[in-house]
């Protein structure tokens, strides 16, 4: 019986540890994101995109929609590169990211992968 408690006992104390921890990784992740972002915004090569499709997703960032959009970018040489970005958009932008419409955008390519952002995109 003793042996029972003992280990119901180190249960309840190593579970929420745990849980911390995931959280505490999701968390870092999540701000490593947002700081890779404001540095594509800030410091990389602007482009426009048409907007091919948008669909929202279950999640939102301060009641501000997250979105996939379906883009395709107009490389500065000619011909277009397709991608899909899920960002946050201002929920007051929304008319502004609808199918069919032109939109800014940046990229630069980090660890070898080319990576883009919005323009006027949400970041928290």
């Amino acid at each position: 019986m003793t042996t029972l408690i003992v280990i119901i006992v180190l249960i309840s104390l190593i579970t929420p540890s745990i849980f911390l921890i995931k959280f505490a990784k999701g968390a870092r992740a999540h701000n490593e994101r947002n700081v890779q972002r404001k540095m594509i915004l800030s410091s990389g090569t602007p482009a426009q995109a048409l907007i091919n499709s948008i669909q929202q997703t279950n999640a939102q960032v301060d009641d501000q929609p997250e979105v996939l959009l379906d883009l395709s970018v107009s490389k500065p040489e000619g011909g277009t590169i397709h991608t899909v970005v899920r960002t946050v958009i201002p929920i007051i932008s929304i008319p502004t990211f609808q199918k069919g419409n032109i939109i800014e955008v940046k990229h630069m390519t980090i660890d070898n992968e080319l990576k883009f952002e919005v323009v006027g995109a949400y970041i928290p």
